[in-house]
C-alpha cells in the first residue's frame, strides 16, 4: 500500500510541475523614452541702463549710459541688483566722479512693489564728504533705481539706516528721486 501512495504521490508532482511552468513568452518592448528636450538657458540680451554720477563740481547728478548683458528673463529684483552693480563699478567719463567706494558690497536689496530696500556694507559711507557729496551719493542710488520703475528707496548701513550716519541728510526715507539733482535740459 506505501508503495501505491508513494506512487501517486510521484504521478500528482509529474502532474502538477508543468501547470506552474510556463513557457517563455517575448516581452513587449518597451515604450521607448522619449528624450526629453534639454532646457535651454534663458537667451541673453543687451540692455541699456542709466546710471547717474554727480558732475566734478558736485552741482548735479548727470547721467551716463551702460550697456549690460542680463538674462531675458531677469526678474525686476535681479536687475536692480546689476544696475546698482554697475553703479558701484564707478563712471568713466572723466566730467563725472564715482562717490561710492568700489569696496562697497550690496548685502541685500529687496523689491516690495515699487519700493526697493538696499542694505550696502559700511564701505559706502564716506565720512570726509561733504554734506552735498554725501546728498548725491544718496541720490545717485535712488535716482539710478528710479530708472527701473521703483518709486521709494530705504537705504541701510549693514542694516541701520544711512540717515543714523549721515545726519546733515536733508531729506527722509523712503528716499523719492529728486529730479531737482538733475539740470533741465
Amino acid at each position: 500500500m506505501k508503495k501505491y501512495i508513494l506512487l501517486f504521490l510521484v504521478l500528482v508532482l509529474i502532474l502538477a510541475l508543468p501547470v506552474g511552468c510556463k513557457k517563455d513568452e517575448p516581452q513587449p518592448d518597451p515604450e521607448p523614452r522619449q528624450e526629453q528636450p534639454e532646457e535651454e538657458p534663458p537667451a541673453e540680451v543687451e540692455k541699456e541702463v542709466l546710471l547717474f554720477y554727480p558732475d566734478k563740481a558736485n552741482n548735479f547728478l548727470l547721467p551716463e549710459f551702460r550697456k549690460i548683458t542680463v538674462d531675458e528673463t531677469a526678474a525686476p529684483q535681479e536687475m536692480a541688483e546689476m544696475v546698482i552693480k554697475e553703479l558701484i563699478k564707478g563712471t568713466t567719463n572723466n566730467m563725472l566722479k564715482s562717490v561710492i567706494s568700489d569696496n562697497t558690497d550690496i548685502l541685500s536689496l529687496r523689491l516690495h512693489g515699487s519700493t526697493a530696500t538696499i542694505d550696502f556694507s559700511k564701505e559706502f559711507l564716506n565720512n570726509s564728504y561733504s554734506s552735498r557729496e554725501k546728498l548725491l551719493q544718496v541720490f545717485s542710488v535712488v535716482n539710478t533705481l528710479s530708472e527701473l520703475d521703483i518709486e521709494e528707496v530705504f537705504i541701510l548701513i549693514e542694516g541701520e539706516p544711512v540717515t543714523d550716519h549721515y545726519t546733515s541728510l536733508e531729506a527722509d526715507m523712503p528716499f523719492i528721486r529728486n529730479d531737482e539733482l538733475i539740470p533741465s535740459k
